[in-house]
């Protein structure tokens, strides 16, 4: 018997005084609490059996009984059942949402995951999943691939705008694309984005495979991607053996290798770029883009962030705009604004002059818009909003940029590549680190420094070479 656990057993009988049953009892713990919990059984005596029979039978389902309690007090206990993978993930992703109301990202991310995991793991039992069938499908997960569209220039543009006649100028404009994306798409061995490549045979009227050529390659999913997806399955066997389905939790990193694979580069504007995507923005015609876009830059929110806004964010006295709430859009729930991506993501930031002049300007706009819009503005304070009066879809941010982009020549990045690039210019700015971090709504400081290596690599550079100046002065 383990130190600080003690059994009791006391007998029950009936009104002749016939004993007809046993209770036994095991003072033991919770494992999940570690507080003081006491197991308790019923063993009912058969019947046709002598004294001493009796007595042999009762021993051994005690004994049974003390064994199986002090595995569920350690924490090893598991149950006898034939449920298999699928049928607990399925019934855990279902019960996920009415754990956390709020965990939309988290329903989403996990669903897609399942798809792999139920075709990996669906039809073995719980018990059945060894240390050995988790780090095979590790390896499966390091060797997918998916394929990779790569568009390249093979016949100059210039003689079908001959053929045309049409100047540079025309085809751009008349494509919806900058003449410098016009320039490089005709020149032979340049690579293109399917966007550009799809606008100009759109705008002639040709196949695609006349001037483009596009080559597929296949390429290994990413290792965060990767991770991901097992965080997923450790979740799930982690809940598997709380409830004590299962004795040990293999997709731990306790019991297999590191996945490997693929890191991705971040695409991001350099400081050129990023100089030239602004001027591009001061120039926008349009209040509203011109506001988002220049939110991206400037203060690097995420787009959902800067959808969840509501003008009582925006301090225009003291030059600060408070981040609490946060607009998403999901196939499965629609447009939806909740809290934070963490707590450490709400947080109040100063804005430069700048971007308060932006905004000005599209208050000033928007309260022309909401007289126009009447009753259907008139229960909102979003900062940005669909005609209907909900809030913008943040998938529109990508549409608008996306268009941008390639309208000024820019490269095609998306809205979250424009918060990396907003963060890597602050930090090649010399902006303290701490400064930064909480800026950009990171947990810590931590975070920044594993994100943005590359920033800080090149200002380390920067900083030898300026400190070899002072010393040689």
């Amino acid at each position: 018997m383990k130190q600080g656990k003690t059994k009791l057993c006391y007998p029950r009988t009936n009104r002749e005084g016939e004993i007809i049953s046993y209770r036994f009892f095991y003072n033991g713990r919770d494992p999940i609490t570690g507080r003081p919990k006491q197991y308790t059984q019923t063993w009912k005596v058969p019947r046709g059996l002598t004294h001493r029979e009796i007595e042999l039978e009762r021993k051994k389902a005690e004994l049974e009984f003390i064994k199986e309690s002090e595995k569920k007090s350690d924490g090893t206990f598991v149950q006898e059942t034939h449920i298999t993978f699928e049928e607990f993930a399925n019934e855990w992703l279902k019960n996920l949402m009415v754990r956390n109301g709020e965990a939309y990202s988290y329903f989403v991310r996990a669903k897609a995951s399942l798809k792999i995991l139920n075709d990996y793991f669906g039809r073995y039992q719980l018990r059945q999943i060894s240390p050995s069938l988790v780090q095979r499908f590790y390896d499966f997960l390091c060797e997918r691939t998916y394929t990779k569209e790569i568009v390249t220039v093979k016949r100059s543009l210039f003689e079908l705008m001959e053929q045309k006649g049409m100047s540079k100028a025309k085809t751009a404009e008349a494509c919806g694309i900058d003449r410098l994306t016009l320039r490089t798409a005709a020149r032979v061995g340049e690579r293109v984005s399917m966007a550009t490549a799809k606008a100009i045979v759109k705008h002639f009227g040709v196949p695609l495979d006349r001037f483009f050529l596009v080559e597929k390659k296949e390429v290994k999913y990413s290792k965060d991607t990767n991770a991901g997806i097992r965080s997923i399955l450790v979740v799930i066997l982690g809940e598997a053996k709380r409830q004590q389905l299962i004795e040990h939790n293999y997709a731990t990193k306790d019991y297999t290798k590191p996945l490997v694979g693929t890191t991705k580069r971040k695409e991001i504007f350099d400081e050129e770029e990023a100089r030239d995507f602004v001027r591009a923005v001061l120039k926008e015609p349009n209040p509203k883009k011109r506001a988002v876009f220049a939110l991206l830059i400037f203060t690097g929110l995420r787009k959902a962030e800067i959808c969840g806004l509501s003008w009582d964010n925006i301090d225009f006295e003291n030059g600060t705009l408070r981040v609490e709430k946060n607009t998403l859009y999901f196939k499965d729930f629609g447009i939806v604004t909740k809290g934070t991506k963490t707590e450490t993501s709400k947080r109040t930031i100063s804005l430069p002059e700048q971007m308060i002049a932006i905004l000005r300007e599209y208050r000033d706009w928007y309260l022309e818009q909401r007289e126009g819009f009447g009753d259907l503005w008139a229960d909102t304070n979003m900062l940005f909003l669909q005609e209907s009066g909900k809030p913008m879809n943040p998938c529109t941010v990508n549409a608008w940029l996306k268009k941008f982009n390639l309208e000024h020549g820019f490269k095609p990045i998306p809205p979250h590549a424009m918060r990396h690039t907003c963060i890597t210019m602050q930090i090649n700015a010399g902006i303290p680190i701490k400064t930064v971090s909480a800026r950009a709504g990171h947990a810590n400081e931590r975070i920044t420094l594993d994100v943005y290596t590359h920033a800080l690599q090149s200002q380390d550079v920067s900083a030898a070479t300026l400190y070899n100046k002072y010393l040689l002065m």
